[in-house]
């Protein structure tokens, strides 16, 4: 259940945010301070702020509220998941991490969220204790620093990605190789227009352990601040639905909604957010060592929709489906 009401000072409203957490934060704490209720100095009572999603936005934002704070200040800070850290649809991404779109062109404020990006994995890691290091177990790693290589398929993406390739940040930059060094970074890649566009330094992040290492970053910054000053700030997990904005009316200073799609699950947001949901389709294999088989099989029904594929894979070793329940999880790397 969430702490038991502080103030009668309604909640305010903040934007849900992936980039911008700096200014979230410092909007909160401008929203805070115009409260009639002291919060946060000597003696007062916390600033108090609701997080509602513990994905990425959402320990993105609980971590820039524990960070950027100023020391002095009394902060608290209550995320709400039902599922709890990375249960959602942030959980279960493909993980892949740059500054680019897929035709490799810079996206709107790639350098900022680039840099932002780095500060949270560099937090992640140290909570985890696996700062600078990438094991070789796929089940163990945090992060995998082997970069990226995107081969075009069409001549019309071939022209676009040299085209875009010719622009880039130098804190995550791009390379064209030719289709022999294409194919060492990657044996046995097709590549169609004997080139490729290789990003060195970006990333693939294994989602789940990294949220609950960002999780883990945000305890200890709470830890840490509250045993170097007088000014405790907490941090706190609620497992359990929010149904509507009105349940949190009064406990907190600022309330913010890191939901994604589910955002209009609350009634005072739905119909109200140019959102539109999109549907994949999840597939988990293992590759056992084996002998060279050409695989084709058909996928029925998935979910709760009507999707019907068919799949021709040719792999260098032969492919086991190990099916699960399509409507929850699927994560597919496909040779084809």
């Amino acid at each position: 259940m969430p702490p038991p009401p502080c103030s009668p000072t309604p909640s305010r409203l903040l934007p849900s945010l992936t980039l911008n957490s700096r200014r979230t934060v410092a909007a909160a704490s401008a929203a805070a301070a115009s409260s009639p209720a002291p919060a946060g100095g000597h003696g007062g009572r916390p600033l108090r702020y609701a997080v509602l999603g513990a994905g990425f936005a959402g320990l993105s934002v609980a971590w820039h509220l524990l960070k950027r704070s100023p020391r002095d200040s009394r902060v608290s800070v209550d995320i709400y998941d039902e599922n709890g850290v990375g249960g959602g649809a942030s959980g279960v991404s493909g993980g892949l991490l740059h500054p680019y779109s897929p035709k490799v062109k810079l996206l709107w404020r790639g350098a900022e969220f680039w840099k932002e990006s780095m500060d949270l994995l560099r937090s992640a890691e140290q909570a985890n204790g696996t700062a600078g290091s990438d094991t070789t177990s796929p089940d163990e790693s945090l992060i995998w620093r082997r970069g990226i290589v995107r081969p075009p398929t069409t001549e019309k993406a071939a022209d676009i990605l040299l085209e875009n390739a010719q622009s880039c940040l130098k804190s995550c930059s791009l390379q064209v190789l030719d289709s022999d060094a294409a194919q060492c970074l990657v044996p046995g890649l097709r590549v169609p227009f004997d080139f490729a566009v290789y990003m060195p330094l970006a990333l693939n992040i294994n989602p789940k352990k990294y949220l609950q290492a960002l999780f883990s970053a945000c305890q200890n910054l709470a830890d840490e601040a509250s045993s170097l000053s007088s000014e405790p700030k907490e941090l706190k997990l609620y497992k359990q639905h929010v149904d509507n904005l009105h349940q949190l009316s009064g406990d907190y200073d600022s309330v913010i909604i890191c939901l994604g799609a589910k955002a209009c699950s609350l009634p005072e947001l739905a119909n109200k957010l140019p959102l539109r949901t999109c549907r994949g389709v999840i597939a988990e294999f293992q590759l056992p060592s084996d002998t060279v088989v050409p695989v084709q099989f058909q996928l029925g029904q998935l979910g709760s929709g009507n999707l019907r594929t068919t799949l021709h894979l040719y792999l260098m070793k032969k492919l086991l489906l190990q099916r699960m329940n399509c409507s929850q999880k699927l994560m597919a790397f496909i040779l084809e």
